[in-house]
């Protein structure tokens, strides 16, 4: 049934994608937000979706509106938030609205864990549309292969970024409880979002909450050879029932076990499955690119044993994982200038940093890699990982930290101290007041032949594009 649903919040890159999608689904859409920005106000705009700013409560008087939509960032006090309550119009979440608008009568696959989730759901979505599929899809990025990071399809499998943060102030739970799982393709297990989560073990209790909803456990698509994950199902007992990738092969007894892996650059490896061998070669680089993809030939093939979608061929999945070209943000490469490449990525965590440095020195050994660092997000602006990120950085040539944004709901103790960490990480790191200085710094240092990666949860204030002039 067409509903008129006002998206409070717009502008976030999940409320923006999931606007689409309703407007995809034949309801009429709009919404508000404080500000917006590109790529959001492009994508709004593109979709002719009428946007209000700045956020006030006669936005919305006068409006025919049978759903509210309320981003998380929004509590209780806000000024049209509260008007919008007032009205006594039924309010939710996007997530919510996903799980009973979008995702009814299809087969969701759920992509979780801490790391990898956008960069495997998009690869999920691309293979699937070049093997003919239609499937749609919901990403938290946007694909280089793919128009948009949403597309509603018309084929049964629903691919859909599975986030554990919490849906909204009136729901603490985590996201992907909403999506009604067919499929969970579950990546790896760490601590991470430490403004909502005490400890792993609160996470864990949101995974085994989703785990619950599933009652065939071999639908869940797990890479064993993570330690988290391989931990999690032995606690719940369920470790022989998944489909188990030994996504470097470490577990010669799993269902999909990687082997042979080979880097010249282009990454290659071999996956052996039901007595098979096929080798698979991808533009993606470091062990953790592997294991995503492992996982993501598991699942088209669990797929096509449960008749979700057609069977396949080793080599027709082969060559659509061929020519995925990755995801912007994720080791993407702006610019190369005067034998100088400058790339972007969104690794903050301490694993997915160490992983990254990791693949691009394997990929080319002979170059110099300055890696700057920005610690923008919630988890990063706190001591609590100062020493895994010590231990994370070892491998690059320089390390450059940027500003750390004072965060006056984090005592003082408890904030990241970038000197203290440039210190642990030693003489071929600095830290700096100011994202600019550090932009300086990189311009007066780089010469032919080097490297340098902006890994950023945030925008680093933008010098990564300014220092294209400047070098």
């Amino acid at each position: 049934m067409k509903k008129n649903i006002y998206f409070i919040g717009i502008g976030g890159t999940g409320m923006a994608t999931v606007a689409g999608l309703a407007k995809q689904a034949g309801h009429n859409v709009e919404g508000s937000d404080a500000n917006l920005y590109p790529p959001m106000s492009t994508l709004l705009e593109d979709l002719e979706i009428p946007v209000y700013t700045p956020y006030q409560g006669s936005n919305i008087e006068g409006k025919s509106v049978d759903l509210f939509i309320v981003a998380n960032v929004l509590s209780r006090g806000h000024e049209e938030l509260e008007a919008a309550i007032n009205t006594g119009i039924p309010y939710t979440s996007f997530p919510d609205f996903v799980g009973r608008y979008i995702l009814k009568n299809r087969a969701p696959v759920v992509v979780t864990g801490t790391h990898g989730k956008t960069t495997t759901t998009s690869l999920i979505a691309h293979v699937l549309t070049e093997l003919g599929e239609e499937p749609g899809y919901l990403i938290g990025g946007q694909p280089k292969n793919l128009e948009r990071g949403f597309h509603l399809g018309n084929g049964q499998a629903f691919a859909i970024e599975g986030d554990e943060y919490d849906t909204a102030f009136f729901d603490k739970n985590s996201k992907f409880l909403h999506y009604r799982p067919s499929f969970v393709v579950f990546n790896n297990l760490e601590f991470d979002h430490a403004d909502i989560f005490g400890s792993l073990d609160d996470i864990k209790r949101q995974f085994d909450s989703l785990f619950y909803m599933i009652d065939d456990k071999h639908k869940i698509i797990a890479n064993v050879d993570d330690d988290g994950v391989r931990s999690f199902l032995r606690d719940l007992d369920i470790l022989d029932d998944v489909t188990t990738v030994s996504t470097s092969g470490q577990y010669p007894e799993a269902d999909y076990v990687v082997s042979d892996i080979r880097t010249n650059p282009n990454w290659s490896f071999e996956i052996r499955h039901d007595g098979q061998t096929f080798r698979y070669e991808t533009k993606l680089t470091g062990h953790y690119n592997i294991a995503n993809i492992s996982q993501v030939v598991a699942t088209v093939n669990e797929l096509a044993k449960a008749n979700v979608i057609q069977k396949r061929q080793p080599s027709d999945i082969a060559q659509s994982v061929s020519s995925f070209r990755g995801v912007k943000r994720r080791l993407d490469l702006i610019v190369k200038k005067n034998g100088i490449e400058i790339y972007e990525d969104f690794a903050h965590h301490p694993t997915a940093v160490a992983n990254v440095i990791d693949g691009f020195k394997k990929s080319y050994p002979n170059k110099r890699l300055f890696v700057a660092f920005e610690p923008k997000n919630a988890t990063s602006r706190r001591n609590l990982f100062i020493n895994d990120y010590s231990r994370s950085f070892q491998n690059a040539d320089k390390v450059l930290i940027g500003q750390c944004p004072e965060d006056k709901r984090i005592v003082e103790a408890d904030r990241m101290n970038t000197e203290k960490l440039a210190g642990l990480i030693g003489s071929k790191a600095e830290a700096y007041p100011t994202n600019e200085l550090l932009a300086d710094s990189l311009a007066a240092t780089l010469r032919p032949n080097d490297a340098v990666i902006f890994m950023s949860s945030g925008s680093f204030s933008g010098i990564q594009y300014s220092l294209i002039d400047t070098i």
